[in-house]
């Protein structure tokens, strides 16, 4: 029954003028005017429900295409190897090929490790200390102020960003321990540590005693050249000499060593812990590194003399050596990036290996054969959407529709219109070869289409294209689904695609068609709120003319009892 306000009393006068007439004849007017309206509404909000599945389904279509149009499932790469003394790994877009690694040696760091000390918060530094550290030709500075402790040492190392890494290990050794262990942090030979400590404690990081030629006794001469003579030590570039006169004895030689007379450029002096012992000059360096010793005018020979092996040296630097399919290599470093580009080489162990890197077909056919299922996927939900029984007269939802009914053509077209010239060499009856010209199609991509419009995919075929032809496969491929991919996006993905040109053409008429019955209930509700102030009028003056009826018929009835 209609909203009329407060005409509760329709219908009272007349018995015919009520709210049951004014209900059936407004149901009249709206399923003559606004059900149709609604049956489009319904219509189009079936559509746009279809049309949005099926954008969703072409959007996986689309993601498959992009794979196969751009190139990069080609550029994907297999690394497989053959022994156990390398791992390899191989970027995307690298050429397949094969090589072989003999690994010689492994590149290695400089680690030392300090004598014994009964705690790490024992005292090494009794005064001030500037200390050097570093790798290879470049150190830094480190201070120590008096009292410094290992553990202070170790700190110290580490913020000083000096290419090594300090730690305190407890060996749990003895009644001393803990070492302070030093490592470089890069291999090969060129990154030894240079460390020299001459104002702390002797930290026993150098466990070389550098010995002399022998002599009768102390009083012997160490220079007998008729002139003075220069004896000094380099240290990690910093050169510290002193004149040595002739005739100069052993005993005052050692005393020399002893009271700084090695001096360098800058005045510094080295004060060394030198003794003669058991008929040799002896000494100790609070110092690792480049060190040489010059006494070549001198009857010291220390060099020749000198056991260079340092037990407190737990590793030497040193580069990888190895061979590449043959040729020597030597690297500073165990991951070899430099050979081949986009390919990683990791040194593990010595010892021969083999390496294969191939194409990735594997990914590559399973690509295809989801791009196919997709398709046909998408395919099949298109024939639905556009399909008329003509024996049911059942019609899709977008029977006709222009947007639909290019879509299959255009992309059977970008599929298996095209093709690619090449040179290929064949052999006639008489067995003679022959170059002539051949063409590259979807067929031989292993690609084919029934009349139904459904795709097919031959892996064997596929395979067999690329095992004889990987550059036609990869160019055809790209070439055939990059059309793809521009139809696609004018057709289904795009921003501006007919499909979502449709999407929006049927929500505005949506949004048209809501307006519309909006506008006919507001004209039908105006419409019959007047028709029942007319009904109520007119009810009004029939009840008016029934009252008057009634008291005449009375007034005449009693006349006529009167008169009886």
């Amino acid at each position: 029954m209609g909203d009329f306000g407060a005409l509760s009393s329709l219908g009272i006068g007349s018995g015919v003028l009520n709210y049951d007439v004014i209900d059936k004849l407004k149901k009249a007017d709206e399923e003559m005017m606004i059900d149709p309206l609604k049956d489009k509404i319904d219509l189009t909000q079936k559509r746009e429900k279809a049309l949005s599945q099926f954008i969703t389904i072409a959007s996986t279509v689309k993601t498959d295409i992009m794979g196969l149009a751009d190139g990069t499932l080609f550029a994907k790469v297999n690394t497989n190897v053959n022994g156990t003394s390398i791992d390899v790994t191989a970027s995307d877009g690298v050429k397949p090929q094969n090589f072989d690694i003999d690994v010689e040696q492994l590149a290695k760091n400089d680690i030392y490790e300090s004598k014994g000390y009964a705690s790490a918060d024992s005292i090494i530094a009794s005064n001030d200390a500037t200390l050097n550290i570093g790798v290879g030709g470049s150190s830094v500075s480190i201070h120590l102020q008096a009292g410094a402790t290992l553990n202070d040492l170790k700190d110290a190392i580490n913020n000083a960003d000096a290419g090594v890494t300090a730690q305190i290990l407890n060996t749990g050794v003895g009644d001393n321990p803990y070492k302070l262990i030093i490592k470089a942090n890069d291999t090969g030979k060129d990154n030894i540590i240079n460390f020299d400590y001459f104002g702390i404690d002797d930290l026993g990081l150098n466990a070389t005693t550098y010995t002399s030629a022998s002599f009768s006794s102390d009083t012997d001469s160490v220079n007998n050249s008729g002139a003075t003579q220069t004896f000094s030590i380099t240290i990690n570039g910093d050169k510290y000499s002193m004149d040595v006169a002739d005739g100069e004895s052993v005993s005052d030689f050692v005393s020399d060593l002893q009271n700084g007379k090695l001096t360098d450029a800058n005045g510094n002096t080295i004060s060394l812990n030198a003794s003669y012992t058991n008929g040799q000059i002896e000494f100790n360096l609070k110092a690792i590194g480049d060190i040489s010793i010059d006494d070549s005018n001198l009857l010291t020979n220390f060099n020749d003399n000198t056991d260079f092996t340092n037990a407190n040296r737990l590793q030497t630097a040193q580069d990888s050596l190895f061979k590449y399919n043959g040729v020597e290599m030597e690297r500073s470093s165990n991951k070899i990036d430099d050979i081949i580009t986009g390919v990683t080489i990791n040194l593990k162990t010595t010892g021969y290996s083999s390496v294969d890197i191939t194409s990735n077909v594997d990914e590559i056919t399973k690509s295809i054969q989801k791009f196919v299922a997709d398709y046909n996927s998408m395919i099949s939900n298109l024939q639905n959407l556009t399909a008329y029984n003509q024996d049911t007269k059942m019609v899709g939802l977008f029977q006709g529709f222009s947007e639909f009914t290019s879509i299959s053509t255009k992309l059977a077209n970008d599929i298996f219109g095209n093709f690619l010239n090449y040179d290929t060499t064949r052999t006639d009856y008489n067995g003679n070869k022959y170059t002539t010209k051949a063409i590259f199609s979807a067929a031989d991509l292993g690609l084919s289409m029934n009349k139904t419009g459904m795709l097919s995919f031959d892996v064997n075929k596929f395979t067999e294209s690329f095992q004889n032809h990987p550059d036609l496969v990869e160019n055809f491929t790209s070439m055939a689904f990059t059309k793809v991919k521009s139809d696609f996006d004018s057709i289904a993905t795009g921003d501006n695609s007919s499909l979502e040109l449709l999407s929006q053409e049927l929500k505005n008429d949506e949004k048209n068609y809501q307006n519309r019955i909006d506008a006919l209930n507001k004209y039908l509700d105006t419409k019959y709120n007047i028709m029942a102030q007319q009904f109520a009028s007119y009810d009004d003056m029939i009840n008016n003319f029934n009252t008057m009826s009634s008291a005449l018929n009375m007034s005449i009835q009693e006349e006529i009892n009167s008169k009886s």
